[in-house]
């Protein structure tokens, strides 16, 4: 399952870590998505305002808009197949969209978009899992949420989704499967599920609840090496992970494992301010877009970070995408970190999410990101120091143990030095 190549419409089932207005580093609007069940949060900066400030605006334009009208109205009021004004709408806008030749563009109804936003409370009703769909149009689960519906109903990475409430969803639209699975706190959906590893099919049945979507989880591991799985690239969340590097330090820890493994992305500024905390200066990402005819590029370079020394291993998997990519690129690409584990997704575009007046919304492409080398992850995805495999047979995490044989190499030379 890790070794299939995945479609771009990737849904964290529960958060969707991206702007209103802003960049969204992910894998699709869908994207980043959301995760059934989780939320997100809203942190339109100035680094991005300042480039989206830059995006061509220009209404001016020698073909006249107002034959789309006239369109509209002559077919809603003629047309032999009838068509409601809000269908013929929607309609325009996905032809618009798929003009684009985007595999990023999404159109989202005034209530998919409220879902999104609703995502932006920290908070999120549904079942907790972060879910991707792979080439064969199935629906994947990545990772379950810790303490989540999801979680306690013993639903497993690798799991496919195959009905919901007796529903098959293969190739459905994930943005469509996810609304399937969400619903109001304290109600049932019944999942049809595949296990691959043990060729079986079952069925399960998950009350939906309302939880807190956190951003990180962490622990002391060998009494001096910290552990952080970060989940989501969302607003202020280096922020928490500045304070949870302190209190790891203050209880111990000389080194840290940082595992962006099932990390979908999110949004950019908290890529380039985690890359930051642990960099003291140089390049951390440039993105290029443009404005008109002319192309526009911003850099993202970093401060005097807070955690230069402390030694740093990085691990990545298949699932490590964009802003993921972004943090794990800048960080090998500057030599502060050793990367372990499996090549990662590969996605090296930007998407904007806009707010149509209808409430409904919009998303596609708006420029390319480039690491500090100047290369692209965009199809290739990053290729680790240390390549390991999962081994899906193991009890053992094996990716996790050889970062911390690696981890504490590095401890051992730093106390030398």
């Amino acid at each position: 399952m890790r070794k299939k190549v995945l479609k771009i419409i990737a849904i964290a089932v529960a958060a969707i870590f991206i702007f209103s207005t802003g960049f969204c580093l992910g894998i699709s609007s869908s994207l980043i998505k959301r995760y059934i069940t989780c939320g997100s949060f809203i942190n339109f900066s100035e680094s991005s305002s300042r480039f989206l400030g830059k995006i061509y605006t220009d209404d001016s334009s020698e073909f006249d808009t107002r034959i789309i009208e006239e369109t509209l109205k002559f077919t809603y009021g003629n047309a032999l197949t009838e068509k409601s004004k809000h269908e013929l709408v929607e309609a325009a806008i996905e032809g618009i969209l798929a003009s684009l030749d985007d595999k990023h563009t999404e159109y989202f109804t005034k209530e998919e978009y409220e879902q999104i936003m609703e995502s932006y409370s920290g908070t999120m009703s549904g079942i907790g899992v972060v879910v991707m769909m792979d080439e064969d149009g199935q629906t994947v689960v990545v990772m379950p949420i810790q303490d989540t519906p999801a979680f306690r109903a013993g639903l497993k990475e690798g799991d496919v989704i195959v009905k919901v409430n007796g529903t098959e969803i293969k190739d459905i639209p994930l943005e469509s499967v996810v609304s399937m699975i969400k619903g109001k706190e304290g109600t049932e959906v019944i999942l049809t599920m595949f296990r691959p590893k043990e060729n079986e099919e079952f069925e399960v049945k998950i009350i939906r609840e309302r939880f807190y979507i956190p951003n990180l989880f962490s622990k002391i591991l060998e009494e001096d090496i910290a552990y952080i799985q970060y989940i989501g690239f969302q607003g202020k969340g280096a922020q928490k992970l500045d304070e949870e590097i302190q209190k790891l330090i203050d209880s111990g820890a000389e080194g840290i494992i940082f595992d962006l493994r099932n990390n979908l992305g999110g949004v950019l500024d908290d890529a380039v301010n985690v890359s930051d905390l642990f960099l003291d200066e140089g390049l951390i990402v440039s993105v290029k877009g443009r404005s008109g005819s002319e192309e526009i590029s911003s850099n993202y370079y970093a401060k005097k970070g807070k955690y230069t020394k402390i030694p740093l291993v990085v691990l990545i998997n298949g699932y490590s995408a964009s802003a993921s990519e972004v943090v794990a690129g800048a960080l090998e690409d500057s030599e502060r970190a050793i990367l372990i584990g499996e090549k990662s997704f590969g996605k090296g575009t930007v998407q904007v999410l806009k707010e149509l007046t209808d409430g409904s919304g919009i998303k596609f492409t708006t420029a390319k990101y480039y690491l500090p080398s100047g290369s692209s992850v965009e199809g290739k995805g990053l290729h680790p120091d240390i390549i390991v495999e999962w081994d899906p047979d193991s009890e053992k995490d094996v990716q996790l143990e050889k970062a911390i044989e690696e981890i504490n190499l590095l401890i051992d030379k730093n106390t030398s030095e």
